[in-house]
Order: structure tokens, then sequence, then C-alpha cells
């Protein structure tokens, strides 16, 4: 990547310098002054006398910088090598999460809220807003209820926060199994020489780490079947103890709803986001899925004649044996890929070569830049002292920081720092995300505080003759959640609390997966596409020691592949949104129960499995005679720790609107900047300080739709 001047920013960036004592001590710092101004408050002022000056306007500044310092501590959970900063980050949170459940249980201080929300002062819209959602939050944390069910609703929270932080501790631990090289058969080469190597007892097998990208290529190039069932399997149970946890934790959320007057959690939940109700949402999963039952079931048919092909062609078909007869879920993958390899004749390795981390990160900051008007600019690891002794710049060696401007067409302004964390290890966040750092504002004197994302990433490292290089699914996730860190890095709102991805759940993700569409574009694709042979003397004589007497291949992509690529795209895409509309399901399932009665009878982690067969239209081990009781897939779903309780129905939602938005506006020219610097002003830079479903009705002049989604994939609707 192209390095420009170093410019000093006007603002500093995070010092990530903290110890277990130091981060502690910095929590409870931060909580004291905020109990302080708490009880001033409602010591000094009457609520006959309070006003949105006075009572809320000193709550919004001290959250303006608290809000990023929480996010900052929280972090280093999912990211730091010191076992002991690790588990202070995880105290922190769990100190912040017991005084936010005090606070909003002060009676006192709701008196002082709740007198100013009456009052009915007149307001800016992003001002109301807050003292709407801020009166709201405490009715819903139980300040309307009687002093008996008000201390039990406490105890709730209190013991959710607990139980959140412990399945998340096991989710995010090393978890793995050993094999033997021979039974890997089939996973790539350079992927398959970085896995660590057994000691003793296991000595001679290799670790397969149940990371996102090494469970993705295992299950889709592994040849043995049975290696693929175990690898599904043992991942499926490698989180065993949280199964409890997780029952305890949904009977908790729905005994806090009723006591509240809600009919059980989604409701709840549902009640702030952009589609209100539970029956749109289960009524939206339901059609959703009809509709795409037809090209489900022929995907079926046309996968299970592969199988049963590629057996025969082995020599290794049995009539008599389910698990060559049934056609499972750890098959998807590798079937899918097979189709991609033959009928479609696009070859992912070959495909990926073109594609080298540094080269694909450049093209998608190039396609930011363009279509936003924005730059980027590394800070080079010899300028990280320039921002003084003692200033940690990064939490590991490896992440890289950058800075981010408006070009100077459009002002040239710093917008925040963007953190590079790309390559897997021990203890780190094990699927690729996007972590809002801290949150843009206005402090009181009126300067824009501006935000810093991180992009965490489980790519494979670099090898000293290969340069990391990218599956097209990698390509697009990362540019998906570079999609999300764009959102919050260019968000302009007035309070911390609105910024960048704050928005409700049913919406973040629509920016993001709308953005996807850059990479099925065979134009762009081919412009950013550049053979890793070309970067440089080494890795030309790497590719030739491994393609002996072959004739380098073009610099850029050639046309026959990429045209192979873009039919892959909604190649079996039935099956695969099948497996998001189970999760959505199943959420809403669990979280909108009849009855307390009806939940307490559930057997959650059954219903799990049953419902994956019935929706996904694909076998588990129960069509090999195991059954149903003892599997536990449900205790790995982090998303429902993390905020999509009741929510998971976002993902196949985003993917309609997002669609409809990508159609009515970027179809035609994906690379306008015209229509990108609406997109931005209209759609990005609001934040959550306006609803999710006036900003895309203000955008497309007019309510989305689902029929942009449905026409991709061919179906009449």
């Amino acid at each position: 990547m192209a390095t420009t001047p170093f410019i000093m920013p006007p603002q500093a960036p995070l010092n990530f310098n903290f110890t277990p004592d130091t981060l502690l001590e910095a929590v409870h710092n931060v909580l004291d002054d905020t109990r302080k101004l708490q009880d001033h408050i409602v010591a000094t002022i009457q609520p006959e006398y309070a006003t949105f000056d006075n009572a809320i306007l000193p709550l919004i500044e001290n959250e303006n910088v608290n809000i990023g310092l929480r996010k900052h501590r929280k972090f280093h959970s999912s990211t730091s090598t010191s076992a002991e900063l690790r588990e202070a980050s995880i105290e922190s949170e769990a100190l912040e999460s017991k005084f936010a459940i005090q606070t909003m249980m002060r009676q006192d201080l709701f008196k002082v809220i709740d007198a100013v929300h009456k009052r009915g002062e007149k307001l800016d819209p992003e001002s109301q807003l807050y003292l709407d959602q801020l009166h709201s939050s405490f009715v819903k944390n139980g300040l309307s209820l009687s002093p008996e069910k008000r201390d039990r609703f406490a105890e709730i929270k209190t013991e959710i926060q607990v139980l959140h932080a412990a399945y998340l501790k096991v989710l995010n631990s090393r978890r793995g199994i050993w094999l033997q090289p021979e039974e890997l058969e089939g996973f790539p080469k350079e992927r398959l020489s970085s896995l660590e190597l057994g000691k003793e007892e296991n000595k001679g097998k290799v670790f397969l780490p149940f990371r996102k990208p090494h469970l993705e290529l295992s299950l889709k190039f592994v040849k043995s079947g049975v290696t693929r069932r175990k690898i599904y399997t043992e991942n499926d149970e490698s989180c065993l103890e949280n199964a409890p946890g997780f029952k305890e934790t949904v009977l908790l959320r729905d005994e806090a709803a009723r006591l509240l007057g809600y009919k059980n959690h989604a409701e709840l939940r549902l009640e702030d986001k952009m589609m209100k109700t539970t029956k749109f949402v289960n009524d939206f999963l339901r059609n959703h899925r009809e509709q795409l039952a037809e090209l489900g079931e022929q995907s079926i048919a046309e996968l299970s004649a592969l199988k049963r092909e590629s057996l025969l062609g082995e020599k290794l078909w049995d009539a008599n044996d389910k698990e060559k007869t049934e056609f499972f879920i750890w098959d998807h993958g590798f079937y899918k890929d097979m189709v991609k390899l033959g009928k479609l004749s696009f070859d992912e390795k070959v495909f990926s070569e073109y594609f080298t981390l540094e080269s694909s990160l450049q093209g998608m900051m190039s396609t930011f830049s363009s279509l936003f008007e924005i730059r980027f600019s590394e800070i080079l690891k010899n300028d990280f002292d320039r921002f003084g002794p003692g200033h940690v710049l990064t939490w590991y060696e490896d992440v890289r920081v950058f800075t981010v401007w408006d070009d100077e067409s459009n002002g040239g302004s710093f917008l925040g720092y963007l953190y590079l964390d790309l390559f897997p290890r021990d203890k780190k966040y094990n699927h690729a995300g996007h972590f809002g750092l801290h949150p843009g504002f206005i402090s009181p004197n009126g300067e824009r505080i501006c935000p810093s994302s991180v992009l965490v990433m489980n790519l494979t490292a670099p090898q000293p003759n290969k340069p990391t290089m990218l599956a097209h699914d990698e390509i697009r996730s990362m540019f998906h959640e570079l999609g999300h860190a764009v959102h919050n890095l260019l968000s302009r709102t007035k309070y911390a609390f609105f910024h960048g991805t704050a928005v409700p759940r049913d919406f973040v993700e629509i920016p993001s997966i709308m953005l996807e569409n850059w990479w099925w574009d065979p134009t762009i694709i081919k412009t950013l596409s550049l053979h890793y042979s070309y970067l440089s003397d080494d890795f030309l004589a790497a590719w030739k020691k491994d393609n002996p007497g072959m004739e380098q291949p073009g610099r850029n992509i050639d046309d026959e592949l990429l045209t192979s690529l873009v039919k892959t795209r909604h190649q079996n895409e039935a099956l695969t949104s099948f497996r998001n509309i189970h999760i959505a399901m199943y959420d809403m399932a669990i979280h909108s129960p009849a009855s307390r009665e009806e939940l307490e009878s559930m057997d959650l982690s059954v219903m799990w499995h049953q419902m994956m067969s019935d929706i996904t239209m694909m076998k588990g081990t129960e069509a090999l005679g195991e059954g149903w009781s003892g599997r536990h897939g449900n205790s790995r779903l982090g998303a429902l720790m993390r905020g999509y309780d009741a929510g998971y129905y976002a993902y196949p939602l985003a993917k309609a609107y997002a669609q409809d938005l990508f159609t009515a506006a970027f179809e035609k020219d994906p690379m306008s900047r015209e229509v990108g610097m609406t997109y931005r002003k209209i759609v990005l830079e609001p934040g959550a300080s306006k609803d999710g479903m006036e900003i895309l009705e203000e955008f497309l002049g007019r309510k989305p739709n689902l029929n942009a989604r449905f026409k991709e994939l061919g179906i009449a609707h």
C-alpha cells in the first residue's frame, strides 16, 4: 500500500497502556465520579425545577466521555494476549453493568428525569429523542414497579450479566480438534502448514481451531465426510457447559419482560426496533422461508445427486449406509464448492491468488475513498513515537493503525482512527467483526470528538514466501466489516449515545450488506485484482516452484474465471439463507413463548436441532440414529448473548432491504460519487439520531420492500 507523509492528527489516538490494576482503578474512578454527579443532581434540583439543561445535559456530557472509556476497557476481553488483563476487562464490564442496573433503579433520579420529560420543553430533535429514550429506559428497568418487584427485577438483570460473561468466556476460549494430517485431505496446503503441531499424546497430529476461517475451509475442502462430520459435531459440542446457562438466561429474560407487563421478551425488545411487533417478524421469516422453499428443494436434489455421483466415482457408495445416502449439514459447503469447481468452473484457490490481503485492502479503501470522498493514511511503526513516551498505540504487535480524513475537496477534516487486527491468536475474538471503540460527539466547547473503529478478522497469517491470499467469502466479509467501520467513522451526531453503528439491530447490518454488492461487480473485481506473483521476485519464484513449467498467469483476473465467480453468487443461496432463517426463527421461538409454562417445558437444545433439520432441509446426526437429545449446538450462539436476542431476524431482513437500496440507487453506477455522497449524508451520518425506517424512506423516496431481493433470486413475487 502506498505510504503518505505523516500528518499529526488534531486528536490523539487511544492509549492502550492499561494494566489489570490501572484498568480496574480507572473503572472505579469513573463509576465514583458518575455516582457523585447523579447524587448532586438529585440533591440540588427539585423535580419541579428540573430542566433539560440543568438535569439532563450534565448526564449526557458525562456519558459522552464514558461510553468511549467503557468500550475501550471492554475491548481487551476480546483481544488481549494477557489473561490477567482479559479478566480485569471482564471484571470491569461486570462492575459497569452492575452500576448501570443500580442507576436505572434509582427512583430519586427517575423523578427528576420524569419531571423533565413531562415539562415538554421545546428541544432540538436529537435532544428530544435522547430524553424520550432515557425516560423509556428507566421505565423498562422497573421504575414503575412496586419495590418488591423492582428488587427482583434488579436481581434478574445482574444474574443475566453474569451469565452473559460466563457464556462468552467459554465461547472465546481455545477450542478445536486434534486430527491426523491425512484426515484433512483436501484442506489447502498453505493453510495446513500453518496449523499447530501436536506434542506428546497428540504427536503426529495437527490442531484445527474452531475459528471461523478454519471451520469454513475444512467444511468446504476436506474430502472425508467422516472428518467433516467429526469437525462439525465436535464444534457443536465444544461449548457444552454453556447449555444450562443459556436456558437460564432465556428464562430470566422472560421473567423480566413479564414483570414489566410485556407478553414475552421479544415483545419488549422489538418495541424500539424498526420492526415493532413479533407478528411482523414471524410473518416476514415465514414468508421468506416459503418463498425460498422451491429453490431449496432444487438445491438439495442437485447436491444429493452430486454426492451420490461423487461417491460412486470413488467406489464409496453404499445404498445401505445413511452416512452416504442422506444429505447432511456438514456436506453443504463441500458439495456447494464442488458445483462451483465443476458445473460453474470456479476455482476458489486460483481466484484467491489474485487477491492478496494487501492489494485487496488497498482496493477496498480506494472504493470507500471514491464513493464517500475520504482518504486513509497509515501510521507507520516508526511514527508511533511521535505521540509521546508512554503512549501505546496498539494492543498487539501486528495491529495496524490508520487515520481517516475527508478529501481536500470535501474540506480535509479529520474523521477518526481505524485499527486493523487481522490474524488469529489464542483467546482472541474468533470471528470477523467491527468494534466501535470510541464514539464521536460534540464536546461542551463545540469541538467535535472523532471516533475510533476496529476491524477484527482471523485471516491466515502470511508465510515467508507467500502473502495472505483471500477467498471471495473472506473479501466479502472483510468489506462488510469495513463498511461498519466507515459507517462509524462518517457518523456525525451531537451525542455519543446515538453515534454510528449504535442504531437498532434490525438496521445496523443494512448498510454493510448493501456494500457486499461491490464485490460481485465484474468491472470492480477485475480492476482490483492483482496476481501475487507480480508483487515481488520472491513471490514469483515461489509461484514457479509450485507450478513448474507453467507460464506466469496474467496480471489481472481473467474474464472466464470472473464470469464463473458471478455465476456462483446465488448458487444454493436458498440453503445458505435457510441457516440464517433457522437461527432467527429459533431466536423468536424461545423469546416469544405463549406462556411461561411453555418456555419452562422447552428443551432448547432439542428444539435447536429439530428446527435446524426442518428449516434448512439438511440432516444432522439424528439421521444416523443418535436422536435429538444430548446435542447442544445452541450452546455456541454468541450473537444471542451479544445483543441479537429477539433480533437475529435482522440478518435476513437486512439482506432484503439492502438489495432494495442497491437496486434503487447504485445498480446503474456503483461508483457514482454523487449517489455515494447522498447516501453518506442521509443514511450514514445520522447514526441512531433518526428512526431507521425514516432514514430508509428518505433515501428511497418510499417505504423499503422485499421485491428486489426476490427478483435477484429469480423468484416471482
